[in-house]
This record gives C-alpha cells, structure tokens and sequence, in this order.
C-alpha cells in the first residue's frame, strides 16, 4: 500500500513530462543532439548585460534580458526531461522558443532565428487555440 501511494505523490518524471503533449505537436527530432549551453553562455550570446534573476532553483533558473534588440527570457533546467515537460505546460499560451539540451530561451521569433545562429538548437512554436 505504501509503495503505491509513494508512486502516486512521485509520479515518473518521464511520464509527466509526455502526458500533456499534444498529440500533433511532438518534440523536434534532429540528426544532430541538441547544444548544450549553461546560463552565462545563454548571456553573453544575447549579449546581457544587466541579467534579472527571476528563478533561482534546483530545478530550474529564470533570467529575464533586456537588449536594445529586445526582451529574452532565459530558462535553464537540471534535466532534459524538465525542459521538456516545461514546454508541455507553455505550449496553451503559445510563443516561440529556441531549444537546446536543458535550455530555452523566450522572445520575437526574428530574434529567435539571429540568437539560432550563434547557439544552434530547434526553434519551436505554440499557437494559442482560438476561441
């Protein structure tokens, strides 16, 4: 009995992180994996010079950038699956990601394409359902 209840309030990281997904949206496949960068790479790419830190966890770290080009929003994650399942979660509010192993970075699709270019990864974009 305890294990089951354990299972319940521990569900599977690789289980959550494909239960929300939609069904015709699945993750990029590439031939080649994706690049690995850790925060500070992500800002000098952008060229950061005053980061602001809005989450600062285990698990997961948020900076918010403003450049003279615009505002990006960098996500970093312990785990691939993290990533991933974060993704899941923002696709209903739809946007424009770069991704890459264990990062994402958040902002106009024209400076998605430019940062592409510095740091490789698979832009992905969710478009809000209408109503």
């Amino acid at each position: 009995m305890s294990l089951a209840v354990s299972t319940f309030l521990t569900p599977d990281p690789a289980l959550t992180a494909t239960a929300h997904r939609h069904a015709t949206q699945p993750p990029p496949v590439d031939d080649e994996p994706l690049p690995q960068a850790d925060a500070d790479q992500l800002l000098r790419a952008i060229a950061c010079t005053d980061p602001q830190v809005q989450v600062d966890a285990t698990e997961l770290r948020e900076v918010i950038c403003h450049t003279p080009a615009g505002r990006y929003t960098i996500l970093t994650f312990a785990t691939q699956t993290g990533t991933r399942a974060w993704l899941d979660e923002a696709q209903p509010y739809g946007g424009t990601y770069l991704v890459g192993d264990r990062w994402t970075v958040i902002a106009a699709p024209d400076l998605l394409t430019d940062l592409r270019t510095r740091l490789g990864g698979s832009l992905e974009g969710h478009h809000k359902p209408s109503p």
